[in-house]
């Protein structure tokens, strides 16, 4: 079954465009590879923090929409979480609001 599902991602904001990018085509492959379908994509640009995380004031915040069976999900969490340069990200299932 396919749902409409938001991922957001904060890159830490020490890192090179190409590193960005990797990071952001890792992501978008992923989708892709497991049968979703990306039908939004914002970037956000660097945004401060109410708090400091991982002694961080600040990070790169980008978010993608997108249909995608539930198996997407389990993947996208994992690649998300073995990725060095994503400090924090949230996936949200659209469709249960």
């Amino acid at each position: 079954m396919v749902h409409n599902y938001e991922l957001m991602f904060i890159v830490r904001p020490d890192v090179d465009e190409e590193t960005l990018k990797a990071a952001r085509e890792k992501v978008q492959s992923t989708i892709a590879a497991n049968g979703g379908e990306i039908t939004d994509v914002q970037d956000m640009g660097k945004r401060r923090f109410a708090y400091e995380i991982d002694k961080f004031r600040e990070g790169i915040y980008t978010v993608y929409k997108f249909k995608a069976p539930t198996t997407v999900v389990k993947e996208l969490d994992h690649l998300v979480r073995i990725t060095d340069n994503i400090m924090r990200h949230l996936i949200i299932n659209l469709d249960e609001k």
